[in-house]
């Protein structure tokens, strides 16, 4: 377990089910019109099991006193050399602390202690505050993936060595 800036950064348990579940949904309501009412209940249906991922890699999670604030799926390198990241996610009324910010480093020191060449993530063009903070992080555009629940998307690499 890390503490910084006033908040742990740990290992989800079975226990954060729920609360992740509805964290996840809660982040990407803000996108609901952008995906649009047609893609919304399948994307939001997708959100509502992000606990599942835990069975894909490792569900990392921020918490202070007053529950759970964000999440973030890490995936150890595989064949491809490369690890991964899936659903970052900060409840809205936690954004500005560096909360995203501390998942994301918290990924990609476990990526170079895992022995990984690089590590991707896909996002969407509508992700303002996430994908310039990517950018900031040394991530890449690597590649175009058309849509995804109705909104471009692109797979971007940071190369650890």
């Amino acid at each position: 377990m890390i503490v910084r800036q006033s908040f742990l950064i740990r290992n989800a348990t079975s226990s954060d089910a729920d609360t992740i579940d509805r964290l996840c949904v809660e982040a990407y309501e803000e996108f609901r019109f952008r995906v649009g009412e047609i893609n919304w209940p399948r994307l939001r249906e997708t959100l509502s099991r992000t606990s599942e991922l835990s069975r894909e890699g490792e569900l990392i999670v921020a918490e202070d006193s007053s529950g759970l604030l964000g999440v973030v799926l890490y995936v150890p390198p595989g064949r491809a050399r490369n690890a991964w990241l899936r659903t970052l996610a900060v409840a809205p009324q936690q954004r500005r602390r560096g909360i995203g910010r501390q998942l994301m480093r918290e990924c990609i020191e476990r990526a170079r202690h895992d022995g990984a060449e690089g590590i991707e993530l896909t996002t969407a063009d509508m992700m303002t505050v996430a994908l310039p903070m990517y950018e900031r992080m040394g991530f890449a555009k690597q590649l175009d993936l058309g849509n995804r629940f109705g909104v471009p998307h692109a797979r971007y690499v940071l190369k650890l060595r």
